[in-house]
């Protein structure tokens, strides 16, 4: 070999081996140094529901974990699509996540056509919770089980009510869903507030609340529990059936979890995904959720992805079926 040619050849080994040393030192240099300032969690709703306690929890934990603050910003409103967008636009550098629940990637891209963002703008990084729909009674309700509402209902269609959070909401469809299985017919009764009061002085015959705000009530005497559309009995209501015992199939209900950016490297969502399995596996948070009337799960990110993959079909069925537009 020439030494012209044995130089040249010499001179593209470096070459290659100082571009492989870059990469492998700027993958470390990311993992060593994310995150470089604080951390923000945007949080659609206001400060002081379940979700916002939960998402406090987390922010706290992991701002042990990460060596930066984690904070929390609330931003309310729209039926999560103010948060949402906020963090779907955000720099994919992992200092802004998302803490959501169904409706920003599971319901809304089905109940919208002009959704500022996509659900595609966002990769997942862990379900926190499940959150599952308790379908209550006010406590001298003539009903004792899911099947004497049922019965009653048709008896008398469109006589029985129930109350919601409007159209399109998750507690609207999630009895749309229910009343479809059982072939009943009741009214949907919308209410800013969900209608717990209703419920409870018995001007509306039941409704889908989401456990978090439906469990206190029950515990104290002013509601009665028919089912919880777990996949499991849940801890905290032990002695209430799950719907599907009763409805063969999935029974739709919410979730929380955390989402970042699209775009966000690798080895952050890796970073990020450790650090919230352990706080979510530990005693404390488990404990925590549960009191809250939560089903903590955890997981990794893959197993995140394929859950949301098979919630946005099923939330988008029952919307498509009733042809739901709320705009």
């Amino acid at each position: 070999m020439s030494t012209n040619r044995f130089r040249s050849a010499v001179s593209r080994r470096v070459a290659l081996a100082l571009a492989t040393a870059a990469l492998l030192s700027g993958s470390a240099f990311a993992q060593t140094t994310y995150p470089t300032k604080p951390v923000r969690i945007v949080v659609p709703w206001p400060a002081g529901a379940s979700p916002d306690v939960t998402a406090r929890f987390i922010a706290d934990r992991l701002t042990k974990d990460l060596g930066q603050p984690v904070l929390i910003d609330n931003r309310p409103g729209a039926s999560q699509i103010i948060g949402t967008d906020l963090v779907a636009k955000a720099p994919a550098d992992g200092h802004t996540l998302l803490y959501t629940a169904a409706p920003s990637v599971s319901l809304n891209p089905h109940v919208f056509s002009k959704l500022p963002y996509k659900a595609s703008d966002l990769v997942p990084v862990i379900q926190v919770v499940e959150v599952p729909f308790v379908m209550i009674v006010r406590t001298n309700s003539p009903y004792k089980s899911v099947d004497e509402l049922l019965q009653a209902a048709k008896r008398e269609p469109g006589k029985l009510n129930y109350a919601t959070y409007g159209d399109g909401t998750p507690s609207h469809i999630a009895g749309l869903q229910l009343l479809q299985k059982t072939g009943t017919t009741m009214t949907a009764i919308p209410y800013k507030d969900g209608g717990i009061l209703s419920v409870m002085s018995g001007d509306v015959d039941f409704s889908m609340e989401a456990s978090a705000a439906a469990i206190p009530q029950i515990k104290g005497g002013k509601l009665r529990a028919l089912a919880v559309s777990a996949n499991k009995r849940m801890s905290s209501l032990p002695d209430v059936p799950i719907l599907s015992e009763m409805l063969p199939g999935n029974q739709l209900h919410s979730w929380n979890g955390i989402f970042a950016p699209r775009g966000t490297p690798p080895e952050v969502l890796d970073r990020l995904s450790v650090a919230l399995q352990k706080i979510i596996a530990s005693s404390e948070f488990q404990q925590n959720a549960i009191e809250l009337g939560l089903i903590p799960v955890g997981g990794t990110q893959a197993q995140f992805r394929s859950f949301l993959a098979k919630d946005f079909e099923e939330w988008g069925a029952v919307v498509k079926r009733n042809n739901i537009r709320l705009d």
